[in-house]
């Protein structure tokens, strides 16, 4: 299956997810829903784990990397726990497209530090979903 197949499956299957939880944070609280969601994410996670005879011990080496993957692990903390608090309090229209734009600050990460190409409709594409952001919550 393609990287393009799999992040378009990405797309949809978030979007229904902060649907979803907009609908559910209501009566369970952001709390409870982190906890179950991630929860379910990491029994998944494992479960690929597993079901690929990969070795978690393994996959960590003890340097750089494994450095960078605990950061990871702790901005991907903050981030969700500010997302499910930003969508207990503000309207979903608003609080997703501007999370969303997490992927933008990637796509520019990837382009400054990890030597991808950089092309006009790239940029283009940036500076749209900005302007994209800024009619949604104005």
């Amino acid at each position: 299956m393609s990287y393009i197949t799999l992040a378009v499956f990405a797309m949809i299957g978030y979007g229904i997810t902060a649907f979803l939880l907009k609908v559910s944070i209501r009566a369970a609280g952001p709390e409870v829903a982190l906890v179950v969601t991630n929860s379910i994410l990491v029994a998944v996670s494992v479960g690929l784990v597993l079901y690929r005879g990969e070795s978690l011990i393994q996959g960590l080496s003890g340097g750089w990397s494994t450095l960078i993957l605990l950061v990871a692990g702790l901005t991907l903390s903050f981030s969700i726990v500010s997302y499910y608090l930003a969508l207990n309090r503000g309207p979903a229209s608003v609080v997703v497209p501007i999370f969303a734009m997490s992927f933008a600050v990637a796509s520019v990460l990837g382009l400054l530090f990890l030597g991808e190409e950089i092309k006009f409709t790239k940029i283009g594409g940036l500076i749209l979903a900005g302007v994209a952001i800024f009619l949604l919550t104005w």
